[in-house]
């Protein structure tokens, strides 16, 4: 199950995968139909690209289903991780459909290849606008809520096919008006779309896999806001760390004790302090909490 508020979100979590499967199946027969039936390059690109989204979503839902997994004695902090390694994958696939679309629509345009398509290769890239819009929106509702790396990932995606038959609609139409290199322009535009909205993805899960804390989370404000949380008890956080492990968050927390308390107060305290930072926290969250004495810098062992 996933980490959602509501039993509808969850329910609507799990169905993501097959709407995409089916729907991305529909687009791929009903694209490439009519992109060799009304001659248009932009079209049978736009065909190869839902290609690459199924391909896209059925490695998401193995992410999905490994990361889910509960911790063990070799992996003691989880599986969570495996999402941002999925949503890699997810773009190495898309950055070889784009390298292929952008060649096929430079070289059809660059050896005079062009073929004025015919207008029912319009209404191929209207239904796949439609239909990838739904399909990014759900994914990208249950993906947020669920915190799911690689189903957001999967969401951007359908959006921009979204974007690449929009950029087809508008080839099709200038190729007729006369300007033939509009169809296959239209391609090397899906390309470069592909290609931009990858490298955005692969940065921010090649982040995450380093440890990088979220935007959300600086530093400052997370000292602030957890010492107000605790401003009741004698002690002090002196820093926080935090980082993604998939839809979890893992924070460190370091707090400054005085250096008369016993190891039993200073359990009390770590619970306390645990209990009501987890409480605050929208994301599922794991908490490791280190007590450091005042007068020497030497961690208090667990």
């Amino acid at each position: 199950m996933a980490n959602v508020k509501y039993k509808a979100c969850d329910n609507c979590f799990q169905a993501v995968g097959k709407v995409n499967i089916v729907g991305n199946i529909f687009m791929i027969v009903l694209k490439g139909f009519l992109g060799v039936v009304g001659g248009s390059k932009g079209l049978i690109a736009d065909a190869i690209h839902s290609c690459a989204d199924l391909l896209a979503t059925i490695v998401m839902i193995i992410g999905i289903k490994i990361s889910g997994q509960e911790k063990n004695e070799r992996y003691p902090y989880g599986y969570g991780k495996a999402e941002h390694i999925v949503a890699i994958v997810i773009c190495l696939f898309l950055y070889v459909i784009a390298a292929y679309i952008l060649y096929d629509g430079v070289m059809t345009i660059v050896e005079g290849r062009m073929v004025i398509p015919c207008t029912v290769a319009v209404w191929g890239a209207v239904f796949s606008i439609l239909i990838n819009e739904l399909m990014f929106r759900q994914a990208l509702c249950a993906g947020t809520k669920a915190n799911s790396p690689s189903m957001v990932a999967k969401a951007w995606e359908s959006r921009t096919d979204v974007y690449s038959s929009i950029a087809v609609v508008f080839g099709v139409i200038g190729a007729k008006m006369g300007f033939h290199f509009m169809d296959p322009l239209a391609a090397v535009v899906v390309g470069l779309m592909i290609f931009r909205m990858c490298f955005e993805m692969t940065q921010e899960a090649a982040l995450a896999l380093l440890d990088k804390a979220p935007e959300e989370a600086s530093r400052v404000a997370l000292l602030d806001r957890f010492n107000t949380l605790i401003e009741d008890i004698a002690v002090e956080i002196r820093d926080v760390k935090v980082r993604e492990l998939g839809a979890i968050l893992d924070f460190v927390v370091e707090v400054k004790v005085p250096d008369c308390i016993t190891v039993q107060e200073g359990e009390k305290i770590k619970q306390l302090i645990a209990e009501r930072v987890a409480g605050q926290q929208e994301r599922e969250s794991v908490l490791t909490v280190r007590l450091y004495p005042f007068e020497n810098q030497a961690a208090v062992p667990a």
